[in-house]
């Protein structure tokens, strides 16, 4: 402590001033007393102020910036892409619109990033809007956030959405809750390359969106398919609310579908059906739809109400609820692990609304309770993709 103390700045400096003749005890103590007053008469003003009384209605509603939804209408003109190429054109075509949007990342300027969805953006956009990074994830999400607070939305590419917890703290105790604290918008997009299924290992794999949809003020998006992709992360940069875009990464060129060619946009909080049926509700989202799918090819004349949730937060609770109350019985999945995951919660929230329509017990199928394993085997029986129809027999038993 002394050895600090003997470096501390402002004594040297003090010292220093002295020294020099510029400082004198008696200017040193009236700018103290001038400072000390100030603080007293506005300490004063905030004692005297009447306290706060709110409705519960008023305080949930300070928790996000105000955002009304604007719609553009899909054309007809469209492309057969991959789940990748969507999210490039969507950044694109944002950047267009937007334009003092700046995307921040590692490596996303001239490399492209280490997906290559940004592989054009410097040329196309110029380097004050596509800026590398530093490898310090606090540092960009708190630079991101002063650039909202001087009117510039922004987007912060994690490289893997496992980084984000080096900047976990600027997002759930900065962006969360600064439009609740002061009024201020945090107009700030991070997107976030996630998921197993593609051997990388313990820090590299994690799909950990339940880290963030706990936690009030966040938006949290995880779209299955490229159409969807693109829509929502067009609306994601008109939203002026925080946003975490969850992109799994085995998506990224294996899924493929027909994507309209010009600036669209898909509300949050509206799930998709992706069939419908009577039998046996499956709500999901990410991957895991596209495991459910195949799944479900063994189950030909089952009757299923298969939903795609597509955004967590706002999540689309009725439309699960619609679904249960048809059909009697449910299978929730997710590629997070069980125990505090959001299929948890909507299971808990089924329970609580739907218990007397239920002819069977909510069933939850998530990964092992361990971190994310390298070895191809040892991923395909961490993940519960291979464990749906045990699950999904064991339901339709009951």
């Amino acid at each position: 402590m002394n050895e600090w103390a003997a470096k501390d700045p402002i004594s040297n400096f003090k010292e220093f001033l002295q020294e020099k003749n510029i400082l004198t005890e008696e200017i040193d103590n009236e700018y103290i007393n001038e400072i000390k007053v100030e603080i007293d008469e506005n300490l004063q003003l905030a004692f005297e102020e009447e306290v706060v009384i709110s409705s519960t209605s008023e305080e949930l509603n300070d928790v996000y910036q105000e955002f009304e939804f604007q719609h553009f209408e899909e054309n007809y003109e469209t492309e057969n892409i991959r789940f990748i190429d969507a999210i490039a054109e969507g950044l694109k075509q944002s950047m267009q619109k937007h334009e003092d949007l700046v995307l921040m990342g590692q490596d996303i300027a001239d490399y492209g990033g280490v997906f290559k969805i940004t592989e054009n953006s410097l040329t196309d956009f110029g380097k004050d809007r596509v800026r590398n990074t530093p490898i310090c994830e606090s540092g960009i999400v708190a630079t991101a956030m002063g650039l909202s607070i001087n009117g510039v939305k922004s987007m912060v590419e994690m490289q893997f959405a496992d980084f984000v917890s080096s900047g976990f703290n600027p997002i759930v105790n900065y962006l969360a809750k600064i439009h609740y604290r002061w009024n201020q918008q945090a107009d700030v997009v991070i997107r976030m390359p996630c998921g197993a299924g593609v051997q990388a290992g313990p820090f590299h794999s994690q799909t950990n969106e339940a880290w963030f949809t706990k936690t009030p003020g966040l938006k949290v998006v995880y779209p299955a398919f490229p159409k969807d992709a693109k829509g929502l992360l067009n609306t994601a940069f008109n939203d002026p609310n925080p946003v975490l875009f969850f992109e799994h990464k085995a998506l990224y060129r294996s899924i493929r579908q027909e994507v309209p060619t010009n600036y669209y946009t898909i509300p949050f909080g509206k799930a998709a059906f992706l069939q419908e049926g009577n039998e046996v509700s499956i709500v999901t989202y990410g991957a895991a739809v596209h495991w459910a799918m195949e799944a479900l090819l063994e189950f030909p004349n089952l009757s299923v109400d298969l939903i795609d949730l597509r955004t967590l937060q706002p999540l689309d609770i009725e439309t699960v609820f619609n679904s249960v109350k048809k059909t009697g019985r449910v299978l929730i999945i997710n590629e997070d692990s069980i125990f505090g995951s959001i299929a948890s919660d909507i299971a808990a929230q089924i329970a609580e609304e739907c218990f007397e329509y239920l002819d069977a017990p909510i069933k939850r199928l998530g990964s092992m309770e361990t971190p994310i394993p390298f070895t191809k085997n040892l991923e395909d029986q961490y993940l519960p993709k291979n464990r749906i129809n045990e699950k999904l027999k064991e339901l339709m038993a009951y």
